[in-house]
């Protein structure tokens, strides 16, 4: 199987062989990539409690020492409306508490949350599987602002120009079409604008679902570092999770 570095810098040049996602309506190769950990219709079960999507599961562990303040915190994360409310005004609350250390098992603990839900909902695991081996996801954070789109996916401003300039001649052309008809006809063919531009970033959103598709259809399990993440004493919802 590939092999797949996480925290590593990468610099693909883009191709066809590059199926690049955002939002949860992308549609490549006739595939929904509804890929973000925001994206929900996929629950899965962990440690008890049942997760709407992993995106509340991974917000958790920024705040999961053992104390009262975190355990709230999870709970507010945890009956949040969507994964998207979670990220945009869940977290935004409580940033001054999250864990110090975070960053050193982040990465590690993406990819267990992430794992979690590929073992707990098999409509992922088929979506997951649909997707060929010689595909290279890549989560398409050109536009984010935020200081970690480049850690989690790549940015290619070449490429999204090409296609931002596709949208503009697509509405000017199809000023008749109906909205929803529209942005589907947008959809499908910006997203065959592909060979443009290089995607530089480190892409571990992207890694880690290419690591989870290729164990599916392997068989395997992921080389997930159980000891680190033993060692940062991870709480979710007043029990301490041992791996």
């Amino acid at each position: 199987m590939q092999k797949y570095i996480l925290g590593q810098e990468e610099v693909y040049t883009a191709s066809p062989e590059i199926w690049s996602f955002k939002k949860v309506s992308d549609i490549v190769n006739n595939i929904n990539l509804r890929l973000s950990n925001m994206a929900g219709g996929f629950p899965f079960e962990f440690d008890g409690h049942t997760w709407k999507d992993s995106e509340r599961l991974y917000l958790c562990g920024e705040f999961s020492n053992n104390t009262e303040e975190h355990l709230n915190v999870q709970h507010v994360l945890l009956g949040a409306t969507s994964g998207y409310a979670v990220k945009r005004f869940g977290k935004a609350r409580f940033l001054r508490l999250v864990r110090p250390d975070f960053k050193s098992f982040r990465l590690q603990w993406m990819l267990f949350v992430v794992w979690q839900k590929c073992k707990g909902n098999a409509d992922f695991r088929r979506l997951l599987t649909s997707i060929p081996e010689g595909a290279i996801l890549v989560e398409n954070t050109t536009t984010d602002t935020g200081g970690s789109a480049e850690i989690w996916g790549c940015k290619n401003p070449a490429l999204h120009r090409a296609r931002l300039a596709l949208e503009n001649e697509l509405t000017e052309r199809h000023q008749d079409m109906k909205h929803k008809e529209l942005e589907l006809l947008i959809n499908l063919e910006t997203n065959k604008v592909n060979s443009i531009g290089q995607w530089k970033g480190q892409n571990n959103i992207g890694k880690i679902l290419m690591i989870c598709r290729d164990c599916l259809t392997h068989g395997t399990e992921p080389e997930i570092d159980y000891h680190l993440l033993n060692s940062a004493e991870i709480h979710i919802l007043g029990n301490k999770i041992t791996f």
